[in-house]
């Protein structure tokens, strides 16, 4: 079965990567729950999407450049009192549960990786005991080749750019790429994401998923081509198309 992973815990049913988002999530029905870690300049591990608060939030400024006991006092727009959740604390939403952890490792602002940022997040995984149920991704491929150097997660998957597909075009050449870099799997945007690029994956002994699947067409297409999983701002239209295909 084609698993279904609610991106940034539902971005189009609550507000992205809030613990209001991540809540509704458990309620969901869905195999997994994506979401993305920055740091903070005091080093605790916050789960926000951009490396700034601007878009989200009612502050400015980078992730980076703000202390913890600063960025706690920010609000999420769009629920009230949420304020951006500690890895910790997402951790401990769905360690209840059977969801699989979908966690994407993100840059700096500037597209430059954080120093030691791959470490810390490993080693709160290792500490609250989550490495094995966890999916982790990235962009980039150094990202992913520094996990590989440090442990072994449940997965590990390259979600690869729609430029890069562009630029690359040929999947036996992105596949050459994630194996050399470590990847198990590969996410290709769900626009570009085709049968053969599917077929080549597991021919290849890698994984098979795509991303940004958020609309009915795009769905449709993931769940047409057997896909491992999806992420989704949509998670509720994705099992209730889930549901109707299996019917």
């Amino acid at each position: 079965m084609t698993e279904i992973a609610s991106h940034r815990g539902g971005a189009l049913l609550w507000p992205e990567n809030s613990p209001t988002a991540f809540y509704g999530t458990v309620e969901l029905g869905v195999e997994q729950v994506e979401f993305d870690v920055h740091p903070t300049r005091d080093g605790r591990l916050v789960v926000i999407h951009d490396a700034t608060v601007d878009r989200t939030t009612d502050g400015t400024g980078r992730v980076c450049d703000i202390d913890w006991s600063a960025l706690s006092q920010l609000r999420i727009k769009g629920t009230g009192a949420d304020r951006i959740p500690l890895l910790d604390e997402v951790i401990e939403i769905f360690r209840p549960t059977g969801l699989t952890l979908r966690l994407e490792i993100k840059p700096d602002a500037d597209g430059r990786p954080y120093p030691g940022h791959v470490g810390e997040i490993l080693n709160a995984l290792r500490h609250h005991d989550v490495l094995d149920r966890t999916v982790i991704t990235a962009f980039q491929l150094a990202t992913l080749e520094e996990v590989t150097r440090q442990a072994a997660p449940r997965d590990l998957i390259w979600l690869v750019a729609q430029h890069v597909v562009r630029d690359i075009g040929d999947i036996d050449d992105l596949i050459g790429l994630a194996r050399r870099r470590g990847a198990q799997a590969l996410a290709i945007h769900g626009r570009q994401v085709t049968a053969d690029m599917v077929a080549a994956c597991r021919a290849a002994g890698l994984g098979a998923g795509c991303y940004a699947c958020s609309d009915e067409p795009t769905i449709a297409n993931a769940l047409a081509l057997g896909v491992d999983v999806f992420t989704t701002d949509r998670p509720d239209l994705a099992l209730a198309m889930r549901s109707a295909r299996a019917a």
